[in-house]
């Protein structure tokens, strides 16, 4: 009886084992699809992206050098702007090479580009309220900074109203930077909140101000390959907190 016991116990682990290992084989095997066409889509995006660069190139060139004028004309060139930055967000969210980091200055880095977006400042006539500790260094590939915070401000620059106020603030707290942007611009609403970060989302409050959909898709991956984290606080019509915490 003994050994029965023990014959019926390592036929049971025998056939545990063996469907275990049919059952690995057979997820691979399903999942393989998948995987192939997800890596077929991204190579698919990479290129058409790639080869969309020179065309855009060439329209732009040619509405540059156009003595037309009128309302037909400033639609092409906004559509055209609007079409160049979509295909240049999309080469970076599809962008497999990890760029080089290295160690920057981020609170230098945050009033470039605080300085770098004043156009849209006096064109709006807000007023950016800075407050950036300084002397911070991080170990990051500058341009994934520069786009991180760039996107961020940008937004609440955009979606704000004339003779508003923006406040950017940096700070080093014990091992993490933290990064504050709070405007009092349009909100995003309740329901579209979940939403926040997927490809092509916009508010639906968003109206006709020009966006691509794809600035906080940017902010996640980045993000992500960091190791940071995003927080958003908005109320339709009051405005929007943003807070990212990166590890110092």
């Amino acid at each position: 009886q003994d050994r029965l016991t023990g014959a019926l116990a390592l036929t049971s682990v025998a056939v545990i084992v063996f469907g275990v290992i049919i059952a690995i084989v057979a997820a691979r095997k399903l999942t393989k699809p998948v995987v192939d066409a997800y890596e077929s889509q991204e190579r698919f995006i990479q290129d058409a992206a790639h080869e969309l660069r020179n065309p855009l190139a060439a329209l732009t060139a040619a509405l540059q050098q156009t003595k037309q004028t009128g309302p037909l004309v400033t639609i092409f060139r906004r559509q055209t702007k609007r079409l160049i930055n979509i295909n240049e967000d999309l080469l970076f969210l599809e962008r497999r090479v990890k760029q080089e980091p290295v160690r920057i200055n981020i609170s230098e880095l945050l009033e470039d580009v605080i300085e770098e977006l004043k156009p849209l400042t006096h064109k709006k006539s807000i007023i950016i309220k800075q407050k950036i500790e300084s002397g911070i260094i991080k170990t990051m590939a500058p341009n994934d900074y520069v786009r991180l915070v760039k996107n961020i401000i940008d937004n609440a620059l955009k979606y704000s109203s004339t003779k508003s106020v923006v406040t950017v603030t940096q700070t080093r707290i014990k091992h993490s930077v933290v990064i504050v942007v709070i405007d009092s611009g349009i909100g995003i609403p309740l329901a579209d909140q979940k939403s926040i970060g997927d490809r092509f989302f916009r508010a639906t409050n968003t109206g006709i101000i020009d966006g691509t959909g794809l600035g906080l898709a940017i902010v996640q991956k980045i993000l992500n390959i960091y190791g940071g984290s995003i927080n958003i606080e908005s109320i339709v019509n009051k405005g929007t907190k943003v807070t990212i915490t990166l590890p110092a």
